[in-house]
């Protein structure tokens, strides 16, 4: 049985940062939503926020099926995107049901005020600019959207674990490990 180990959680609350640490120290392959859109970017070029959007929507039924060609072949996968729309565990519970996987959620979380913090840290330094996130406006945006509240994680009926990273430092990186064991 594959895992399909799920990383999500709202906007700069350490989801790459986990998932790359898991996947160097358990080899298991990392897709991530904003690397495809990066790439995205790299070949369609960026404009605005809105080009952003867009190029997120072309983006997201490729990470979908890249998750699900990994399943299919019966191997382990990370997903790593934020999971914060309804639907996204419909998708994931159908596809998992039918590759008869096992699903793993990390669910990362962080004071919304740290996160907002790291998130113009970010967009100011190593963020690829095609995501437009250092954009007064898309500051704005998000404030409303994600920066005044926290997000409980997906409905999976699955083993679960909330990683709270408001202090980096306090992270225990082997209980992440140790979770993930079947």
């Amino acid at each position: 049985m594959s895992r399909l180990i799920i990383i999500g959680g709202s906007l700069a609350t350490g989801k790459t940062t986990i998932a790359k640490f898991l996947e160097g120290k358990i080899g298991i392959k990392r897709i991530a939503m904003d690397d495809l859109k990066e790439r995205f970017f790299d070949i369609g070029g960026y404009r605005d926020r809105e080009w952003s959007k867009r190029i997120g929507h072309v983006a997201w039924p490729v990470f979908q099926q890249l998750i699900e060609l990994h399943l299919e072949h019966g191997v382990d996968v990370i997903a790593e995107a934020t999971f914060l729309h309804p639907n996204d565990a419909d998708w994931i519970l159908e596809i998992a049901k039918c590759h008869s996987a096992e699903i793993f959620q990390i669910w990362m979380t962080a004071d919304p005020s740290v996160a907002r913090e790291r998130f113009i840290h970010r967009a100011v330094s190593e963020r690829h600019p095609g995501h437009c996130d250092s954009l007064e406006c898309v500051i704005e945006e998000f404030d409303k959207r994600f920066f005044c509240k926290s997000f409980n994680p997906l409905v999976l009926n699955c083993k679960t674990i909330v990683v709270d990273t408001t202090c980096f430092e306090n992270i225990d990186r082997e209980s992440v490990l140790k979770f993930l064991e079947k």
